[in-house]
């Protein structure tokens, strides 16, 4: 991955240290591709008992080993592939990975949710738009035309973990890093890796997998499924212009904190396109 980072590196001191707006194309180098900064957003739509999700799972793995931190997954549990057979935790599928933004996005049960009745896996690669929903197959196709473009905002996130009360804050900065005129969305969320716990694989004997590792998993919005429009006129803004949100949530009793990061990304509220994203762990 050196040369991601080279390049990376290279684009932020050049941004910073004149006020040129004017950008060359990317480039590739001895068949490498060269990223500026603009990370990839993935949803994920899943569930415990979806037999064919870890195919998904499996490309968003693939995607990490070839892009790194320029790929940002997010798993959202949900339909009835995300039901619990109960609280009891010796059986299986008691786990609920479900929230309320996932329901609200993916449905529950048989209750569709803003994206229609869902056949998972299914996903959005860089666009929330519902035309959007692509199956996992096609995501490496979709993160390819986005990897080497420039990002038009950067975002730096300052966390903060309270052991007294269980708060956790994320102060966020939305800085103009090429000019434009768009109307622009903040969503911040808060996802936990390494969570152990069942999973149908259909490609495995037994299906039923007890010690599956779930990653990327959401757990709560600090505002909301959308966020809220930072930005809500088509004013040119320029190199340097800046916006800044704070925001607090409460801790989940389940959640282990050690293992969670915060999301935050940006939007275009006209056309839904996600312009960069940005995660960083809690503590």
């Amino acid at each position: 991955m050196k040369y991601i980072k080279f390049a990376v590196i290279s684009f932020l001191l050049g941004m910073f240290a004149t006020s040129c707006d004017i950008i060359e194309e990317p480039y590739t180098k001895e068949g490498v591709f060269v990223w500026h900064g603009r990370k990839i957003l993935i949803y994920d739509f899943t569930g415990h008992k979806c037999g064919n999700c870890p195919r998904a799972h499996e490309t968003i793995n693939s995607l990490i080993n070839i892009y790194d931190e320029a790929v940002i997954p997010i798993a959202i549990h949900c339909t009835a592939f995300a039901r619990v057979t109960g609280s009891d935790s010796t059986q299986p599928y008691y786990y609920d990975f479900r929230t309320d933004i996932g329901d609200y996005l993916g449905g529950r049960m048989t209750e569709p949710g803003y994206y229609g009745e869902l056949t998972l896996p299914i996903g959005l690669v860089n666009n929330l738009a519902k035309e959007k929903l692509l199956s996992h197959t096609a995501w490496p196709t979709e993160v390819a035309k986005f990897i080497s473009s420039f990002p038009e905002y950067l975002i730096e996130i300052q966390p903060e973990y309270s052991n007294e009360n269980d708060i956790v804050k994320a102060d966020i900065k939305v800085k103009t890093s090429v000019t434009n005129s768009r109307k622009i969305a903040l969503t911040v969320f808060i996802i936990e890796e390494h969570i152990i716990n069942w999973q149908t694989d259909y490609n495995k004997t037994p299906k039923d997998i007890p010690n599956y590792e779930h990653n990327h998993v959401l757990r709560a919005g600090f505002n909301g499924a959308w966020g809220e429009v930072i930005k809500n006129n088509t004013n040119v803004t320029v190199l340097g212009d800046e916006y800044t949100k704070s925001y607090s949530i409460t801790k989940g009793n389940d959640w282990k904190i050690q293992n969670c990061f915060i999301v935050a990304f940006v939007y275009d509220v006209d056309t839904y396109e996600v312009l960069q994203a940005e995660m960083i762990k809690v503590q």
